[in-house]
This record gives structure tokens, sequence and C-alpha cells, in this order.
């Protein structure tokens, strides 16, 4: 009798919760919080994910792709490598919540107990960022046609303010997913944009910036981008009564789409005590790095660096490219030697351009060099290539052309190096900009001396 006890309670301590063979995760005892945590944010009602994450059955119809993408690292999209600066709101999933899901799908996707399925995370109104303390939308849809070449258009939008607000952080909505590239956000308080806008019957206006001089800039938005969080020292200035612009750039997915971008604000209680810098590498977005990669190359290299004529508090960056991007790295050199790793993203995805906040500022000393390198790969191999076969890729703003930034957003440490570090800056985009234009002329000759953009 003894003996048959013993095996009972061996048997029963073989398939308790803990043990080896009862050690099949169910979606309400593991799955719901790796999903709710990490994924909801995009996969929910009204937010950019094609479908939801937000219950038992949405996972389990997707199964098997959930299983797939998180073993490949495709998803969560998060391309920053592991060990190049700390960043808050990793969407990285560890090696411990991947097996996770993929014993859950192979063992049939079990529910588990309902009752103990965790409540899905709530977003108000669908922001990402909860409830705004101001929407701006598009005053019309704009019509976006099914076919033809990329569109640059400026649509503007009253905002309804009294008084000058400071804005914490952003967060944009487009319409039209399937066919937005990217929306730079600018204010305008002279009034020259909405006269543009009224010269014809369409929304907006055409062109990249449309030429309104003076326009405030207040960050902007790319494919596959989040919500945008400013410094608390450092909040954007948004005037009274203004006109916010959305400068928006479309490639036509072959469908007709209906576009009507909206932009939620939230402002913070008081005024920036600091100011804020944009150090580009390269600067003006590569026009004048030599951006011209041959056909079939697949180590393309552009690089740039900075030296610091002050100190800085590196916030925030932003890699941009388009589709035959590769790898992009960012590291400061500091004046004792040391290097500083900055980001590295080695498998670029013109799909997800996130901008990457350091989890603490990073100090940069007065005298530290900024280095960054882009590479790209416009071989046949890379599946990305818009080209099939191959083309030249030179710079350009339609996304089958090539553009390339890291885009540093910094706070001088003594709020009195502004304009020592601006300038010094400045000196490197005039280079720039005296290349690009160098480099336009060449390629105008050679377009008139007739050879083609593939010799």
């Amino acid at each position: 009798m003894k003996r048959a006890c013993l095996a009972v309670a061996f048997l029963a301590a073989s398939l308790s919760p803990g043990s080896a063979q009862a050690a099949e995760p169910t979606f309400s005892g593991e799955v719901a919080a790796i999903l709710y945590e990490n994924c909801a944010v995009c996969h929910r009602e009204g937010a950019s994910a094609p479908f939801k994450l937000t219950s038992y059955e949405d996972a389990r119809k997707r199964g098997r792709l959930i299983q797939a993408v998180t073993a490949g690292g495709y998803m969560p999209p998060w391309h920053a490598e592991e060990g190049w600066g700390q960043f808050r709101n990793e969407r990285r999933l560890t090696d411990q919540q991947i097996a996770t899901l993929a014993r859950w799908v192979d063992a049939g996707m079990p529910e588990g107990d309902p009752e103990q399925t965790p409540e899905p995370p709530q977003f108000a109104s669908g922001w990402e960022l909860g409830e705004p303390d101001l929407v701006v939308e598009m005053e019309q849809g704009y019509v976006v046609p099914a076919e033809g070449a990329d569109i640059y258009r400026n649509f503007v939008a009253a905002v309804p303010t009294t008084e000058d607000k400071w804005i914490r952080a952003i967060e944009f909505r487009p319409g039209a997913r399937a066919v937005m590239h990217h929306s730079l956000f600018k204010a305008d308080t002279s009034g020259e944009a909405r006269k543009l806008d009224a010269k014809d019957d369409e929304p907006g206006y055409s062109g990249m910036g449309g030429g309104v001089r003076g326009l405030i800039d207040l960050s902007g938005w790319a494919v596959g981008g989040n919500a945008r969080v400013f410094p608390a020292e450092s909040p954007l200035k948004l005037p009274a009564g203004s006109d916010f612009i959305f400068e928006s750039h479309f490639h036509p997915s072959g469908k007709e789409e209906v576009e009507r971008s909206a932009v939620a604000f939230y402002f913070a209680d008081k005024p920036a005590t600091r100011p804020s810098l944009t150090i580009q590498l390269p600067p003006l977005f590569g026009a004048g790095a030599g951006l011209d990669i041959p056909a079939g190359d697949s180590d393309f290299w552009v690089r740039e660096s900075f030296t610091l004529p002050a100190a800085v508090d590196l916030y925030s960056v932003t890699p941009h490219a388009h589709y035959i991007g590769k790898d992009f790295r960012a590291w400061a050199e500091l004046p004792d030697g040391q290097k500083v790793k900055l980001i590295r993203v080695p498998d670029w995805d013109f799909a997800w351009q996130n901008m990457y906040v350091y989890s603490s500022p990073v100090r940069l000393p007065e005298g530290a060099t900024i280095h960054a390198e882009i590479q790209y790969d416009n071989s046949a191999s890379n599946p990305r290539n818009p080209h099939s076969p191959p083309q030249r890729i030179t710079w350009g703003e339609a996304s089958t052309q090539e553009m390339a930034a890291i885009t540093f957003h910094a706070l001088p440490a003594d709020n009195a190096d502004e304009s020592v570090i601006e300038a010094a800056f400045r000196e490197l985009r005039r280079k720039h900009g005296k290349q690009a234009r160098e480099q336009a002329e060449s390629r105008k000759r050679t377009i008139q001396s007739g050879t083609t953009e593939d010799e």
C-alpha cells in the first residue's frame, strides 16, 4: 500500500503545473501577457497593424504567423542591435518569450482558464499615448491616384489655440497608410501656406516644403514610426493661431486611396528651459554625400563625422534611408580615445522607421567626434531592392531613389553653447550643400551627354 501511495504521489507531481511534462504554455497563463505587453500597441482596433491581438481568438487565428515572425526576429519590429545604446520602450522579446510562443503553437494553442486571462491594455481613443490635449486634422481628404509618380503635397490645417502651447509629445495618424511614405510637421505664422493652398481647388499645394520661408519645425513621421516624445526640458513651441502644415510624401499603391491625416498634441505645463539641436550625419539627408550606387553593388558606404565644439546630451537618434539601405552604425570617439556606441541597425527595413529615445541622455564632452556609417545593397540578392534587375541609384526624394541620414536630437550641456554648436554644424551643412549642387550638375551633364543612368 505504501509503495502504491508513493507511485500515485509521483504521478501527481509529474503532472503538476511546474513539471517538465506539464510545461505546455496556455494563452491565459503565459501567452496573453507577452502579446499584450509587446504587440497590442500596434495590433489593436484602429492602430497601424493589419489585425488585432487582443483576445484568445485573435491570437489563435494567427498562431502560426506569430510563431514564424517572432522566431525570425521580424516581430516585434525593433531593429536596433543590443549593446549599441540603451533605449526606452524597447520592443524586444527574450529568447524565453520566443520559445514560449513557439511551444504554445506546437501544443495546439490551448486557451487555458479564461477566468485567468489578464485584461487587454486600454488605449484612450485609439491613440498610443492616451487622450490627447488637441487633435488637428487635414481640412479635406486628398485623393491619391492608383498609379503614377511619387506625390509631394503640403496640407494646411488651422490650429485652434489662443495662446502659445509647448508640445511634449506628438502622434501622427495617416488616413491611408498604404500610400503614405512620410509627413514632416511644420507651423506657419505668416499665412503664406494658406495662400498657396487657395490657388487651386485641390486640397493643399505641391512640392516638398512648398517654398514658404520661416516655417517652424515640429518633427515628423515616417512609415512604421511611433509617437514622438521630446525632452521634458525642451518641448516644441506651437504658436497660437498658427497653421499646421503636413508636408506629405505619397507613393501610389495600385489602388486609389483617400488620405486625411490627423495629428495629436500632448502639451507640457511650461515652456522650454533648454534649447534643442539637430545633428544630422550626413546633413541634408545625404544630398551631398555622393550617393551614386552602381547596379549590383552590395557594399556601398556613406560616411560622415562631426566633432563637437562643446558638450551635448544626446536625447534620441533616427536613422533614415529608402529601400536598399542595409546597415546603420553610429558611435562617438571621445578625446581620450574611448568609443561610445550610439546605435546600430544591422538589417534596415524601409517599412519600420523609428525614432530611438535613449533610456538616459548620452553626455558627450567637448572634442568628441560623432561618426556615422550607412551601407547600401543594390544587388539582385537584396529582396527589398525596388528594381529588378538592379539599376544605378542616385540621391533623390522618390522612394526608389536613396537618402542617407542618422539624425540626433541633442541638447547643449550649457545653454550658452547653443550658438557655438549650431555654427560648427552649419559649416558642415554648407559644405554638403555645395557638394550637392556640384553632384546635381554632374548628373545633369551626364544625362545631357546621352549616358543612361545604368551606364
